[in-house]
């Protein structure tokens, strides 16, 4: 009797062991961006950027998420560290880059105040670049060639090949499109930057212009066109010409975005630019056209 109790226990035992196995699996724990730029004294609203965090046990943990806060007082880079654990203590982290910096009136930052990343894949034609990512020093595009309609501006070999295909689009459609900015060296950037901010000043100069080693035309993969060669060529005027139309319609479809959107401006902190097209090639810049999504966007910059 006593014999068979003990199996009918050991059984018990066995089964309800099986039936509850231990919890190694940590939680999944997601943010809604990797960096972000605060303004000086701002109240950041923490949980607002955790966008998920759930457990396959224990369910959604949002409210169990924790971090440590920053100091908004003074210009500068810092981290905020997310964290959360389940009921069994297998646990997750993420970290947020923040930069605290320096607003002007307009609603851009100075790019003087970040301590930008260097990009890894300058090569890659999705590449990231901004005022936040910058290109590696003394990298220089390997494939350059001068564009279909004017020698002295060149572009990369994948991105010149779509711009031709882009221009002759246009001109048979009876559109009248000229190139007038293409690649720039880093000297060529500097000289611009300066300029900016000699004549306009520094609020000017971030809006409009991009600090050297962090200019897309840099990469070779940006062009500035517009529909005449005269007077003030690039300017809000680009977008109600027909090739400025042809720009928001059809740039994606040879793989060409608009940079710099004016509903955007906010998120890509540059001044609307009608004029300026990143190539990235078809496949991104159709899901970004189709989406109506920034590079920033896109990368959860």
């Amino acid at each position: 009797m006593k014999k068979c109790l003990c199996l009918i226990l050991a059984g018990l035992f066995v089964l309800t062991g099986c039936s509850k196995e231990e919890d190694k699996t940590a939680p999944a724990l997601e943010l809604t961006k990797s960096r972000i730029q605060v303004g000086l004294n701002t109240k950041i609203d923490y949980t607002s950027f955790v966008q998920k965090a759930v457990d396959e046990v224990d369910g959604d943990l949002v409210s169990a998420v924790q971090y440590n806060e920053v100091d908004t007082s003074k210009v500068g880079q810092s981290q905020i560290q997310y964290t959360v654990k389940d009921e069994s203590g297998n646990e997750s982290q993420q970290t947020l880059i923040v930069d605290v910096v320096k607003y002007f009136k307009n609603g851009i930052y100075n790019p003087l105040n970040v301590t930008p990343d260097t990009v890894k894949n300058p090569d890659d034609v999705t590449v990231l670049v901004n005022k936040v990512h910058q290109i590696p020093e003394g990298w220089v595009p390997d494939d350059l060639e001068p564009v279909i309609d004017n020698k002295n501006q060149k572009l990369r070999k994948e991105a010149n090949d779509a711009y031709t295909k882009f221009y002759n689009a246009a001109k048979s459609k009876g559109i009248d499109i000229y190139s007038i900015s293409g690649y720039r060296t880093n000297a060529t950037q500097t000289l611009y930057w300066n300029n900016q901010v000699k004549v306009y000043g520094e609020e000017y100069a971030s809006q409009y212009s991009a600090y050297p080693g962090r200019s897309e035309h840099q990469l070779g993969l940006a062009i500035d066109i517009s529909y005449t060669t005269q007077g003030d060529r690039l300017s809000e005027k680009v977008a109600t010409s027909p090739i400025g139309k042809f720009i928001v319609s059809d740039a994606y479809k040879y793989g060409f975005i608009l940079r710099y959107q004016k509903d955007k401006v906010a998120i890509t902190n540059y001044g609307y630019e009608p004029w300026h097209m990143r190539y990235v090639g078809v496949e991104l810049a159709t899901k970004l056209h189709e989406n109506g999504l920034t590079l920033e966007e896109y990368y959860k910059q």
